[in-house]
């Protein structure tokens, strides 16, 4: 009776560990809603735009700072070489360093002949009103042009290639800044992008769902220099981490029962 009896038990725990086993491999299986951005959105959908946020300019910050005007001697006596041919050409970060001119920790920055111009907390027109001004004051029929050379952005997390991304345009969205990187990987959670955006005041923080079309009117959908964007994992990413080592343990677990079922057998 008794061997009778131990087939059925060792059939029946085999099967509900098989059950187990696949049941977790389909819990662990990403949903193809889970890999979509604005879900929530049509063709004929009117959404609105947060507006760019104007940056203000600070400590560290390097400017890419060029005059203009009709004598080449003078373009050629105020402007840095090196720096003309970054920013059309090499666009070298040790070249950005070295042609560019760094805001100093007291606001300024030094300019050939023009002497200090304050910009610290000034927008990048104003700084170009600014420092217009007292070009004007030496050159006649000169213009000046003013840009920020040390637009960086961190992406961490679930993306494909974090890392420092450089932007050389006037404003950088969160979706521009996810593609430079490849994207966010499978494990990624677009329900919950973080940005951390540091300030005079601290960091301030952002969570944008890219599911939804809420995060075009989201303060952080617009980056600014220095911001870290931070994508965590989703829930099942831990879970398939571990996978392996649960399926290797249901695996010894059944073994130890055929085993203890043949021995006592015996």
């Amino acid at each position: 009776k008794n061997k009778i009896n131990k087939k059925p038990f060792t059939v029946k725990n085999k099967l509900l560990i098989t059950l187990v086993v696949v049941s977790m491999v389909f819990a662990s299986c990403n949903r193809r809603s889970q890999l979509l951005y604005m879900r929530n959105i049509d063709e004929t959908m009117d959404v609105p735009f947060a507006t760019p946020p104007s940056y203000k300019l600070g400590v560290g910050d390097i400017l890419h700072i060029q005059l203009v005007t009709h004598s080449p001697e003078i373009s050629m006596a105020f402007n840095n070489p090196t720096g003309i041919q970054y920013m059309s050409q090499g666009r070298d970060e040790s070249s950005l360093y070295l042609s560019g001119y760094t805001v100093n920790p007291d606001g300024y920055v030094q300019l050939p002949f023009l002497g200090e111009a304050q910009v610290k907390g000034l927008t990048l027109d104003e700084a170009r009103t600014i420092i217009q001004q007292k070009t004007n004051a030496l050159y006649r029929d000169a213009s000046v042009i003013v840009k920020l050379a040390s637009f960086k952005v961190t992406l961490v997390g679930e993306v494909r290639r974090p890392g420092v991304i450089k932007n050389y345009n006037d404003n950088l969205n969160i979706f521009e800044a996810v593609a430079a990187v490849g994207d966010i990987t499978e494990n990624g959670d677009r329900q919950k992008v973080l940005v951390v955006r540091p300030t005079s005041e601290g960091n301030k923080t952002y969570r944008l769902n890219l599911a939804d079309k809420s995060a075009f009117a989201s303060e952080g959908f617009y980056l600014l220099p220095n911001d870290v964007v931070i994508v965590e994992p989703i829930g099942n990413k831990v879970f398939q981490m571990n996978i392996p080592y649960i399926t290797l343990t249901f695996t010894s677990i059944s073994t130890m029962i055929l085993l203890y079922n043949f021995i006592t057998k015996l």
